[in-house]
């Protein structure tokens, strides 16, 4: 479940990052980058998931 919830909110962010850039150069809003910017957001926060230590327990 949070592997697909990462990907939605990957996506959504690449689609309002994607937009803004296109806006700010002039260029058509291509689907393509907001598709690469997903696979790239989501391969970047699955990479730092695993390496940052889990929560420890304080007894």
């Amino acid at each position: 479940m949070r592997f697909i919830v990462t990907i939605i909110w990957a996506f959504v962010l690449s689609a309002v990052v994607a937009f803004v850039l296109t806006s700010m150069s002039g260029d058509s809003y291509d689907m393509s980058l907001v598709y690469v910017m997903t696979i790239v957001f989501s391969l970047g926060v699955w990479a730092v998931s695993a390496v940052l230590p889990k929560g420890q327990k304080h007894e």
